[in-house]
């Protein structure tokens, strides 16, 4: 919506959300790792596990003594870090409770309790992250030391982070309220279903010091941005296939981005394979860590995926928009675009996608509703033949792979 141009200059006003960023990620591994943790009646046995499970993601799992009473584990004064993080962030004591007993030596905690953090950058006096109402239900620990591949995965049946504040000179930049993530039991014979949601966020863009992105906010009334985001899909660790059914962000009055992605190869025995040659990459040559994935990479399958736009309002803002700065009006605009296209669209080599493109795309200039690029395979597309495809003739994927685009559907 906002062009790679003007990044640098956008992100200015809200450099505190870096470190935000940082905290959320860190509080978040802290409340998903415990899914992949395992228990012990010993309170300190538990802390030291889940310590050292905080660290095959890269990141550090500080606490200052460990509390035990019956069913219920209390890390004191426990802080977190990310991989790349000069400071730890302060989370106070986390708390495990309903601990029970489940299947083949695992045990199952009923809740996990994270209190409110309030905190401002050392780096960064001027920022400010408050994250509220985090907590973690049902969450599945597999035994220390287990060779069953699904204990690879984190496990867990919901959780939430009730409202996430970022500020940046006294003054709200970012904030997102109901987060929450819901998966159901996994298993090696059914898929997972999963959706992840954010119930509403809202972004300020006022304090943007570029002045063309500034006024190009103002001109198009959005200078604070809010919406709502939504996910959902499944999971079948068998053969790896995800398929990501939906993922959708509304912006209010602008309109709604739609993702939809189906991947094949995504097992859990690839997953620990991701963090091995993560780890075994660490402090390379980025050209190491490229090939590394790359090489991850080719086990993978394209089964299908597909962007859409619904508009609400944004298509026409903007065309009016750039149809004042050249003086123009917006009929001629999109007229001039129109007349363009065709020629743009004729250097892909596909004249059939060439033709469909200008079609799609000319009706959604005069009517704008919806557009969609999709990709269909008939059948999945090894990443293996994408690859090559790329570097030999990348034009040719448009045929690999089954794309196609369609307007107002």
């Amino acid at each position: 919506m906002f062009t790679e141009q003007n990044k640098e200059h956008t992100m200015r006003p809200t450099y505190s959300l870096k470190s935000g960023l940082h905290l959320m990620a860190a509080t978040t591994a802290l409340v998903v790792v415990f899914a992949g943790s395992a228990y012990a009646v010993d309170g300190n046995a538990v802390a030291a596990r889940l310590k050292g499970i905080y660290s095959q993601y890269g990141a550090t799992l500080e606490y200052g003594n460990v509390e035990s009473s019956g069913t219920t584990v209390v890390l004191k004064d426990t802080k977190v870090s990310g991989k790349d993080d000069k400071e730890s962030f302060k989370v106070g004591d986390v708390t495990l409770s309903d601990i029970a007993d489940a299947d083949g030596g695992a045990f199952k905690v009923g809740l996990i309790t994270v209190p409110d953090i309030d905190h401002t950058s050392k780096e960064e006096a001027n920022g400010r992250v408050i994250i509220q109402g985090i907590s973690i239900e049902g969450v599945m620990l597999p035994p220390e030391n287990s060779t069953d591949p699904l204990a690879q995965v984190l496990q867990f049946e919901k959780a939430e982070i009730k409202h996430v504040a970022v500020s940046a000179n006294g003054k709200e930049a970012l904030t997102l309220d109901a987060l929450s993530g819901i998966r159901s039991p996994l298993s090696a014979t059914t898929p997972m279903k999963f959706t992840s949601n954010i119930g509403s966020f809202k972004a300020d863009l006022s304090e943007v010091q570029d002045p063309k992105t500034k006024d190009a906010l103002k001109a198009l009334g959005y200078e604070t941005l809010s919406g709502k985001f939504d996910m959902g899909g499944t999971w079948n660790t068998s053969d790896g296939r995800i398929n990501v059914e939906k993922m959708d962000v509304t912006f209010d009055n602008a309109g709604a981005l739609g993702i939809k992605i189906d991947l094949a190869g995504i097992t859990p025995d690839f997953v620990k394979n991701v963090k091995e040659a993560t780890k075994n990459v660490d402090g390379k040559p980025d050209d190491a860590k490229g090939m590394a994935m790359l090489g991850l990479m080719q086990q993978l399958s394209f089964t299908g995926a597909s962007i859409r736009f619904d508009d609400a309002s944004l298509t026409n803002k903007a065309l009016d928009y750039a149809a004042k700065q050249q003086g123009a009006k917006r009929t001629d605009l999109v007229n001039q675009g129109k007349a363009i296209l065709p020629m743009m669209a004729a250097q892909l080599g596909n004249a059939e996608f060439a033709q469909a493109l200008g079609t799609a795309v000319s009706a959604y200039l005069d009517s704008p509703k919806n557009i969609e690029i999709k990709a269909a395979p008939a059948k999945p597309v090894p990443f293996a033949i994408i690859a090559a495809g790329g570097m030999a003739d990348p034009k040719s994927l448009i045929k690999t792979l089954g794309v196609t685009v369609n307007a107002n559907q």
